[in-house]
């Protein structure tokens, strides 16, 4: 496939067929209109048989367009613009050859070609054109104007001249504004693809610095867990409690590194659990992160709670969004999973500031992401879930918080692609 047009051969070949449509509605009618309006003799069985042969292979054409459209290539929109220029050959042989005002519908192949296809079969088509009209001039069948005819030669020409310019021009103006549209499309897409490549960039960055912290971090975090423990042994009262909590907190640290080498590692995720367990599960560790915080979790949706496959990246996701909220109040957190047949939707709601002015969208910082946080915890919770298909939502509570909405499809989550 040709690399110099960035729209696809199907959408090309489309168009053109849409072209030739129009163009052969608008032969027929001057035919007709020629024939029996002005009373000049055409020899309509060829021409009808000429029009008709070139809408059926309009109609097939399309046809297998639509059937094979990922194995069309540059190739079938030239025989497609050869097909054109034979047949309109063909048409004005038995209507007048070059002197019939329709010979400058040449132009609309030509000006289809320099749109859709490279320098070579551009300048073939042309040549074809080129060639088509100078045997028009040496073979045709003269348009005989009869004596009793109320309108000269040199008018009906004149008056041909300005129908061709004006179907001329409008099929030019059709097809062009229809390709300068799709050509927007396309750059608006390929300009949404940098930005979700750049993104992803920045996203791999920091999957790279968390992997090698992840192995920097191991060895200390051993030596604090066996010191901690040791000296929690010999501790007493609230000294021995604090310990304690250190060494689950450590525990936390150690467990959230090995889910990271084992996502990195590639090995077998978990079977699958019931979205109401993921979600007690997250809630007690989010206890553990927060020994003040509690998870207040809520149900509803159409039979039993749909099971999908805990997989870590999402978790972590998940529990993030969690955390954030549960940074910036000592009120509950409230989380309320509603599901249907296809689909899932979370609601995360906190009682905290709620979310600073000009900063709800998700890729943005929050109120309820602290400081030090700089709402990457946000980016990479949206990206995750945007990953599996779904979307993130940041809205404003009417009585005060945040409300972070999730919506995600249910087959993904099965499969955890």
């Amino acid at each position: 496939m040709s690399t110099q047009h960035a729209v696809p051969v199907a959408g090309n070949l489309e168009r053109l067929l849409s072209v030739r449509a129009l163009l052969l509605a608008a032969l027929l009618l001057m035919t007709l209109a020629v024939h029996y309006g002005f009373e000049l003799p055409l020899p309509l069985a060829p021409l009808l048989v000429i029009i008709a042969a070139l809408a059926l292979l309009t109609v097939v054409s399309r046809w297998r367009a639509r059937r094979r459209a990922e194995q069309l290539r540059d190739a079938e929109l030239v025989w497609q613009l050869v097909v054109d220029v034979v047949g309109l050959t063909a048409l004005l042989y038995f209507s007048g050859g070059w002197t019939n005002p329709l010979v400058s519908l040449y132009l609309v192949p030509i000006a289809v070609a320099v749109i859709m296809l490279d320098g070579v079969r551009t300048w073939t088509i042309m040549a074809m054109t080129v060639a088509g009209y100078s045997l028009l001039v040496l073979y045709h069948r003269p348009v005989v104007v009869v004596e009793h005819h109320h309108l000269d030669s040199f008018t009906l020409h004149v008056a041909g001249m300005w129908l061709t310019f004006v179907l001329a021009a409008a099929l030019i103006t059709y097809f062009g504004t229809s390709m300068v549209n799709l050509l927007r499309v396309r750059e608006q897409a390929l300009a949404a693809e940098r930005e979700e490549n750049l993104r992803n960039e920045q996203i791999i960055g920091i999957a790279t610095l968390a992997a090698g912290t992840a192995h920097e971090l191991s060895t200390p975090l051993g030596s604090i867990a066996v010191i901690a423990s040791e000296l929690a042994d010999q501790a007493e009262g609230s000294n021995r409690k604090q310990l304690e909590m250190l060494v689950a907190q450590v525990a936390i640290c150690r467990e959230t590194l090995g889910r990271l080498r084992m996502t990195a590692s590639g090995e077998p995720a978990a079977p699958p659990l019931p979205v109401n367990h993921l979600f007690e599960e997250l809630g007690a560790r989010l206890a553990l992160l927060r020994p003040r915080s509690r998870l207040q979790l809520s149900c509803e949706g159409f039979g039993p709670p749909p099971e999908v496959r805990p997989e870590p990246t999402l978790q972590q996701a998940l529990l993030n969004l969690l955390d954030n909220a549960a940074a910036v109040s000592d009120q509950p957190v409230e989380c309320c999973l509603r599901w249907c047949a296809d689909s899932l939707e979370i609601d995360i709601l906190d009682q905290g500031p709620g979310f600073q002015a000009g900063t709800c969208d998700a890729g943005s910082s929050v109120a309820g992401v602290k400081d030090e946080g700089l709402g990457m915890g946000l980016l990479l919770a949206n990206a995750t879930i945007e990953h599996f298909g779904g979307q993130v939502s940041l809205r404003q509570r009417p009585g005060g918080g945040a409300h972070v909405a999730i919506w995600l499809p249910l087959d993904s989550l099965r499969g955890a692609s």
